[in-house]
């Protein structure tokens, strides 16, 4: 991590050489990581790495137009070359349509808590001891453990030539575990601002890698009721980031928002927020172009509310700016890093309890969300513990299972959802990530299935 004083040295001498370059309006994000990240497989840590690193992204704007660039390297030739890079790419970009400049308020920021100095400080032989219990506890079960177990901690900064400065230092710890037994797998995965319980990670998946291990069975392909654990519909979700959520989904009409802002798409116990205050999801203070984050609904009781837009394209689709910018002249111009859905009031058991003949499923795999963005139509296949349930019962595993759905009809089918929700992480967003309850969904279609379990 840098320091503040550290951090808007390098903005500030990044925006002089913008304004020196002949730009009218110029941006910059500096951010500076040190993380470490155990790999592990065949309850064996195989590989232990740590990484600092930190990058310089400038932004100008030069009769209207907008060009970026980033660097590694901060000495003021580089920073200089940079900002000569940012402005040539200006020349060649079109107009920015109804732009209005860039943010200007520079509104007093939410007091969220974001820092962990336990997190920060965790050594490499703390996190291999861990993993050595939860290696132990799987032994004693029959089981073998793969996986990932990462913390970190950055500090963000970010200053335009308005006088906008914004300062943040930021933990993170995520775990993603696979159990590996005789008859299945199953699978566990958690996210925090502090540091994950990767051994009660261990012990949850091990449950699902061993639940009804002497009992399988098959179905056929169908409408099948389903209870969707969070990482099954932090999937889902995260590929609406793509096809749905973003400014520039609803810039060319692909995303089931265009024309159904103010109308209701789907149930109206669903609703999606971009979050970043909740105290128990994953606090942030602002985005990367300063703006102050705040509870955005994108969906409320399902009425479509809002895409996710930038600053660029708040002013070009007619938008209020959602604080949902997180790379800087960035293709989607607006993303949903703090994803999340609002539960209800059942347990788990009571959801499971209520099924008659259903599909519990921990997980989905190898989605593919570009089938028809216009209705979110997606394939995947479940993975790593999927379950019969007969009468209210958990009776047997299940294979790997193919299925094909459209969300906006998945969605208005929701029949149940938790209180407890669970944060999953996203690969591209060290931000955020996703906060989801356990969902049952009625008649969800599965289409396939693999030949063993």
């Amino acid at each position: 991590m840098r320091s503040e004083l550290d951090s808007f040295a390098i903005l500030d001498a990044a925006l002089t050489a913008a304004k020196d370059a002949g730009a009218s309006e110029a941006d910059a994000v500096f951010e500076s990581t040190d993380q470490n990240i155990s790999r592990f497989a065949n309850s064996n840590l195989h590989q232990n790495m740590s990484e600092v690193s930190a990058e310089l992204t400038l932004r100008v704007i030069v009769d209207d137009a907008m060009g970026v660039a980033s660097t590694t390297v901060f000495d003021a030739d580089e920073i200089a070359r940079t900002a000569a890079l940012a402005r040539e790419a200006a020349k060649h970009a079109d107009a920015l349509q109804n732009f209005s400049g860039l943010y200007r308020a520079n509104e007093p920021l939410p007091d969220v808590r974001t820092f962990d100095d336990a997190t920060a400080a965790i050594a490499p032989a703390a996190k291999a001891r861990a993993l050595r219990e939860m290696f132990d506890r799987g032994l004693n079960a029959g089981i073998q453990f793969a996986g990932a177990y990462g913390t970190g901690a950055s500090s963000i900064a970010v200053a335009n030539s308005h006088g906008v400065r914004r300062y943040c230092t930021v933990t993170s710890s995520d775990a993603t575990v696979i159990a590996i037994g005789a008859n299945g797998s199953g699978y566990a995965t958690a996210l925090d601002r502090s540091n994950v319980d990767v051994v009660a990670l261990g012990d949850e998946a091990t449950f699902k890698a061993t639940l009804c291990g002497d009992r399988v069975e098959d179905i056929e392909p169908g409408a099948y009721d389903v209870i969707l654990e969070p990482p099954a519909t932090a999937e889902v979700v995260d590929w609406m980031n793509l096809i749905t959520l973003s400014g520039s989904a609803y810039d060319d009409g692909s995303s089931f928002f265009v024309n159904n802002v103010g109308k209701q798409v789907v149930g109206t116990n669903f609703t999606l927020a971009d979050d970043a205050l909740d105290p128990a999801f994953l606090p942030f203070p602002f985005d990367l172009e300063g703006l102050p984050k705040r509870r955005v609904a994108l969906i409320e009781r399902g009425i479509v509310r809002t895409p996710a837009v930038d600053k660029v394209y708040a002013d070009r689709l007619h938008f209020p700016p959602t604080a949902t910018c997180w790379n800087l002249g960035g293709t989607e111009h607006g993303s949903a890093f703090h994803l999340a859905i609002d539960g209800g009031d059942a347990t788990r058991e009571e959801l499971i309890r209520s099924t008659k003949h259903g599909i519990w499923v921990t997980r989905f795999n190898y989605v593919n969300g570009l089938l028809e963005p216009k209705s979110a139509l997606m394939t995947g296949t479940t993975r790593d513990g999927t379950f019969l349930i007969r009468d209210g019962e958990v009776v047997a595993r299940l294979p790997n299972l193919r299925w094909t759905q459209s969300i906006v009809e998945a969605f208005s089918r929701i029949e149940g959802l938790t209180r407890e929700r669970r944060r999953v992480a996203t690969w591209y967003n060290h931000f955020g990530g996703t906060i989801a309850p356990v969902m049952k969904i009625s008649g969800w279609n599965f289409t396939g299935k693999q030949s063993a379990v």
